[in-house]
């Protein structure tokens, strides 16, 4: 198998002095992480895989809704006209993207938990603000996430009995 030639001139450009650049900023990120934002972030992962759902019409995560044969192509319908629409490299919202948003909201609340609850392990979160911002990264960098990310809207609490730390999100 050879590579292609956009791979070859990208590896030639990688100079020791770029690599060892490119180290240096990663070691730098790295550094700035703090505990709490990596525990955020992994309980993310795990929120993603254990908790979060998706809409069968827009399949990635374990976690799928089916929605009905009438919703499904009625999601077909407003995507294709969307997508027939698009003109690649364009960010112009226009008639048939606002159309396939309203429909994508229209099926979040009508399909999706609301709020959606997380029951975690007791977590012991002694800076709850690096900890949301680790959290809020994860579940923005999956991709899949239909719910409200602002940080004042995540509510964390421990349940009476202290067996669990829940973590609760609502929807946009």
């Amino acid at each position: 198998m050879t590579r292609s030639n956009v791979l070859d001139r990208l590896l030639k450009e990688l100079t020791p002095e770029k690599l060892e650049k490119m180290k240096q900023n990663r070691l730098d990120v790295k550094n700035k992480l703090s505990t709490e934002w990596q525990l955020g972030f992994y309980v993310g992962e795990d929120i993603i895989h254990k908790y979060l759902p998706t809409l069968s019409v827009e399949p990635g995560t374990r976690t799928s809704i089916e929605v009905s044969e009438e919703d499904s192509i009625e999601y077909d319908r407003v995507d294709k006209e969307w997508y027939n629409r698009f003109k690649h490299g364009k960010d112009e919202a226009n008639e048939e993207w606002n159309s396939y948003q309203e429909y994508r909201k229209v099926l979040k609340k009508k399909y999706l938990p609301n709020p959606l609850i997380c029951y975690m392990g007791i977590l012991n979160i002694v800076d709850l603000t690096e900890f949301k911002k680790g959290l809020i990264w994860s579940l923005w960098d999956s991709d899949h996430c239909n719910y409200n990310l602002d940080a004042e809207k995540i509510k964390i609490y421990d349940d009476e009995n202290v067996y669990f730390t829940i973590i609760e999100f609502e929807l946009d």
